[in-house]
This record gives C-alpha cells, structure tokens and sequence, in this order.
C-alpha cells in the first residue's frame, strides 16, 4: 500500500486544539450514603447502567421527598431550601426509563396509597358537589324565568349562597410531574403546599421553557422563583391568579446530551440563569460493554429503600406559633459550617481570572448553596428524626464531594451547550479511536463500526475532518490500482498522543 502523504515527525503537525471531550471523574453509587447508597449502587448494576445516573436519579427522588418538610439555615439571614436541579445526560438506549422508574417507585406508591386513603372522601364530596350543583343550576333557571323581579332576586340570591359555599373536594397529593404547560405547574404547586418535582427521562422541559406553549417565547420567571423559593403570582387567563408565597420545584433528569448541545444559545437559558441552577453528570455510556447478565437486583435493598424514602414523606411538619404547618429548620454544626466554607472561599477563588470557573461563574456562584442543600438531604436519609440534630461534618463532606465531581460534570456540559454539531462528532470519532488505541484506521472501517452514529461515510469524513483542523489525526490517500475497489483513505493518529497510549 502506497500512502501518498504522511507527516512522522512531531515538529511536522500543527498545534493541537483541544477537542470538548475532558475525562470527567466517576461516582460510585456508594457516594450517597446508607440506604441511598445501596439502591443506587444495586440499580446500576442491575441495570448495566452508569452509576452517575442512578445516583441523579437517586438523589432527585430523595430531594422530592426533603423539600416539602425541610429547609437549611446557613446562618441568620441566609435560608437554603432543599430541593436540587439534576440532570444526568446518556444516549438512548441506556435504559435510562428503567432506572428512573426504579428510583421513583416510592413516590408513585405513596401517591396511590394517599390517594386510596381518601377515595370514600372523594366520592362523597363529589356526590354533594353535584348536588348543590344541580340546585344552584335550577335555582339560576328559576330566576332567569321568573317574571316577579323580587323573587327573580331572592331566587339568584339562593343559588349564590349556595355556590359561595360549595363543599370543597378533597384531591389526593402529587408529588411530581413529567410535563405541563407553566400555568398548570402553578396551578399543581398551589395545590400541593407549594411544592412539586418534574422528574423525566427526557429533556422536555426545556421545550416547555424555550416557548413551546407560549408560541416560542421564553416562559422562565415561576422555574425560576421555583429554585430559590421566591413568591411568584401565576396568570391563568380567564381565571383567578394564583399566589405563591414560596414555591419550591425539584427538577431530575436524563435528556440525551443532544438534548443539551445549543442551549446557552436559548433566549435568557443562560443570561437568567437557567442552565446555571442545574448540577450536571455526563457519564461514559457503557453500550457495546453490557454483558447481557448482569446481577439480579436485591429485593431487600429495593424494599428498604421504598420504606426509608415512604418514611421520609411521611414526616410530620413543623409547626409555627400560630398552629399552622411550616417546613422544619435544619442546622449545620459548627465542623460542617467551617468545612463549607472552607469550599465556597475555594470555588470564590476559582472564578478569578485564570481559575477553573472563570468562564462559569454563573454556576460557580451558586455552587456553595447547592451544595448546603445536597448535605440537607443527606442529613434527613440518614436521620429518623433529623430537626432533633444538627447536619454534621460526614454528610458536609459526602455532599462537598459529591460537588467537586458535579463541578468538573458541570463545566463539560456548558461547554457541551455552546458546542455545535461538528465538535461533538468529532469527539464520537476520537473517542473510539483513544478507547482502542486506534493509531491507525481506514476512513472505510471507522465508518463500519460507528453506523449507529453516522449513517453516512460522508458524516464520518466531515467529523475527521475536524479532528485534521485541531491536529489530532492526519487523513492520508492511498495510491489506487489500475482495477479495483478504490482504495479508502487512511486516518492517523499524530505520534505524540500515540506514545502516551503505551
């Protein structure tokens, strides 16, 4: 075989543009503590699903749970609510259904026992609904008939009173949603003491923020009140607006990173802050490495993990001075304060010009309160009563190091959503050829393997191309025979990242 053209000397290639494909850190399932740990760690293995995604999801259901009993004080003055943004992005078909099914299981089995409980309730509010109803609806009739214009009056004046006190009908709670419109999210949280979880395996929501339902206008403000808990006043057209003193929305999910790719460019996703409230993993997707025999999950661990996550939700609320319920105060010990604090002077510095979040402050500015959070809910999974203590310095820790792998996770998938097409299949095409130290491949054979990727060769070529433009590869002809079939061009890997594979 006669290759045309090929550059051997390093002093030949040109510099090399780093590609947006960093190695990120791993978690463990056993990085959330306790029973928590066990599920997350059982449900991966289970599954043959990366563990970064069973602990998101893990961690999304458990935050459902704690944001409606609790919230942190930091310190006078500064008030942490305890529900988390996760987004665990993975390509289809990694069973990413499945793993947030297992971690939601609880949630959607105390809904039906809620609801189960109070369905004779139901039934007969709803019997007495109809009936006052229908007599307010004949009385109207009555009234609008009814030629004497004194009883015409006493006739509407009776259906009034009785539609002013209509029996109320008992709705059985909800603790999370997959998809609605804003209005009817405020609707639901003004329903359910303010609080809600959207917990998916899709990146829909950001279809409904971008302006699906409000004809491609950016609908953020009740999200993003949401976060933090700041009041919020929901128009609902024709209907009376709903206040909202202090709304408090969970947010799990697990979109495919195509998902991800180009939303900075949204209107106000990333100028107001959106994509900055999320805590993000991007794991390795382990397809093509699945044994098809993984082992069976644990029936005990998945049962103590639905007793504990039940046990959670049905906690009883605080109560303030005047009998009302009200979420219960947590506290950091003074070891737990000062080792946070130690982290949000840390991630402060790294904002200065040169530090790992200089081009991230966004995120980073809102780091050290997610990471008060995440240490609250860690608190209340390992605590059966945990208003009785204060947050010690295991769970800060636990929580700070679960922040320094979402912080490297985090920065990945901004940069991911700044990112266009071209780069991101660039990095599919140097991924396989790193993974198998693939020094030197056909254009022909990289197309063959990766299909699934790239249906078409000339795809492939455009993603090799960039890899040529940042200097990682060299795409060389061969000398083609009299007959034949053509001969496919050669891809190369440039000999200095070749001698750090060996």
């Amino acid at each position: 075989m006669n290759i045309i053209r090929h550059l051997d000397h390093h002093s030949q290639w040109p510099p090399l543009v780093r590609l947006e494909n960093p190695t990120l850190p791993r978690l463990r399932g056993d990085a959330l503590p306790s029973w928590a740990g066990d599920f997350a760690s059982n449900l991966a293995a289970s599954t043959e699903t990366p563990p970064e995604l069973a602990v998101a999801m893990v961690l999304a259901a458990c935050s459902t749970a704690v944001a409606r009993k609790f919230k942190l004080m930091v310190k006078h003055g500064h008030v942490e609510p305890t529900n988390l943004w996760l987004a665990a992005a993975l390509e289809p078909g990694n069973r990413k259904s499945a793993v947030q099914k297992a971690a939601t299981a609880p949630l959607v089995h105390w809904e039906r026992k809620q609801a189960e409980a109070i369905a004779d309730e139901i039934k007969k509010a709803t019997s007495a609904f109809k009936t006052a109803e229908a007599r307010a609806n004949k009385l109207r009739t009555m009234a609008a008939s009814e030629q004497d214009q004194a009883k015409s009056r006493n006739y509407a004046q009776e259906a009034a009173d009785i539609e002013a006190n209509m029996p109320q009908i008992p709705r059985p709670p909800q603790l999370w949603t997959s998809d609605v419109t804003p209005e009817r999210l405020g609707t639901i949280m003004a329903d359910n003491d303010e609080r809600m979880a959207w917990l998916s395996s899709e990146g829909g929501i950001f279809e409904m923020l971008g302006g699906r339902y409000s004809k491609g206008v950016p609908n953020l403000d009740l999200v993003l009140k949401a976060h933090s808990g700041d009041p919020e006043r929901v128009d609902r057209g024709s209907r009376p607006p709903v206040d909202l003193l202090s709304p408090s929305l969970t947010i799990g999910l697990s979109p495919q990173p195509d998902v991800l790719r180009g939303l900075a460019s949204m209107p106000g996703f990333r100028g107001r802050g959106l994509l900055a409230r999320f805590l993000y993993l991007l794991p390795p997707s382990p397809l093509g490495y699945r044994t098809g025999k993984p082992p069976v999950s644990s029936e005990d661990i998945e049962d103590v993990f639905c007793k504990s996550l039940t046990a959670i939700l049905d906690m009883p609320s605080a109560v303030d001075d005047e009998g009302h319920e009200t979420a219960h105060i947590l506290k950091l010990s003074p070891e737990a304060y000062a080792e946070w604090q130690l982290y949000a002077q840390a991630i402060e510095q790294s904002m200065r010009p040169g530090g790992e979040f200089e081009n991230a402050k966004d995120w980073a500015g809102k780091a050290p309160g997610a990471a008060i959070r995440i240490a609250g809910v860690l608190h209340v999974m390992t605590h059966m009563e945990p208003w009785s203590s204060q947050i010690e310095l295991d769970n800060m820790i636990l929580a700070l190091d679960l922040m320094a792998v979402l912080g490297k996770h985090s920065l990945a998938a901004l940069d991911l959503m700044g990112a266009d097409a071209g780069i991101t299949a660039a990095g599919k095409v140097w991924t396989w050829l790193e993974t198998g130290h693939r020094n030197r491949v056909s254009l022909r054979d990289i197309h063959q393997a990766l299909k699934g990727s790239f249906p078409h060769a000339v795809d492939v070529k455009a993603a090799i191309n960039v890899l040529v433009e940042r200097g990682y590869v060299e795409l060389t002809e061969v000398e083609a025979k009299a007959t034949g079939r053509p001969p496919s061009p050669i891809v190369i890997v440039r000999p200095d990242i070749v001698e750090g594979w060996s």
